[in-house]
């Protein structure tokens, strides 16, 4: 799959969707026109109209006849500190989610199984590697790993095309909560590959491991994320020691 960089007109509607999110513009407010908006961006009208067009549909601006193009909703932003379904996260973000299944397999837990999902040598585990798409576009890669056991044969399939959090509550271990490392990681390989992004491009990389409410390891997860469809925020508590500095 070739690697895909932003149209022109990607590139406005995720500059105004900026604009929108870091309050430069709110809820009520009459953006500029598409003449005023092309000399910001260094576009043609014809390229901001497009844009426009594109952020109407997905709720985001809304035209006034005689009047211009206002601010109708700010775009959604995610609570890291939740466990999140990215299909609402895609859906709420005003685009169509879907899930392409890119190949499942079976293969004997290597030493990062073993760490994070607490296996013994010897011991399955089950790999699915899936896309995301917003409108049809990628935008997050991941690979996850289930202990086999979990998960037997006959609930595998069209299973691993939905949610693998419904998937482990019907096998009675539901995920209750998950710990995640996250870093910043420039697009190479596969990702680059099937994000359909220029090799170099910034992602967000999420490594995380959920648990039933045992406390047993039953989800590894590695997933990359493009950063342009819907923001994730961090909740911060003070704690005694930090309200100093």
């Amino acid at each position: 799959m070739a690697s895909r960089r932003p149209t022109m007109v990607e590139q406005v509607r995720n500059g105004i969707r900026e604009l929108i999110s870091d309050g430069t513009y709110t809820v009520g407010d009459q953006l500029p026109n598409e003449q005023q908006m092309g000399e910001r961006f260094g576009v043609s009208r014809a390229t901001v109209r497009e844009a426009y067009r594109g952020l109407i549909e997905s709720g985001y601006l809304a035209r006034r006849q005689g009047s211009g193009t206002f601010v109708a909703r700010i775009p959604q932003q995610h609570a890291l500190d939740l466990n999140l379904s990215y299909t609402e996260m895609i859906r709420a973000a005003g685009f169509k989610p879907s899930i392409v299944v890119l190949d499942t397999s079976v293969r004997q837990a290597d030493d990062s199984d073993l760490a994070h999902l607490a296996m013994t040598p010897g011991e399955d585990v089950v790999v699915v590697e899936r896309l995301r798409l917003a409108d049809d576009r990628p935008v997050v890669y991941s690979i996850d790993r289930l202990p086999a056991s979990l998960v037997p044969p006959d609930a595998r399939g069209d299973g691993f095309g939905r949610s693998l959090f419904g998937l482990l509550e019907q096998v009675s271990h539901g995920a209750r909560n998950g710990r995640a490392r996250i870093k910043p990681v420039l697009a190479s390989g596969a990702p680059a590959r099937h994000l359909q992004v220029a090799k170099g491009t910034p992602l967000l990389f999420f490594e995380e491991t959920d648990f039933d409410g045992a406390g047993r390891p039953v989800l590894a997860s590695s997933e990359w994320h493009t950063s342009d469809v819907f923001d994730m925020w961090i909740n911060r508590k003070a704690t005694l020691h930090s309200r100093s500095l």
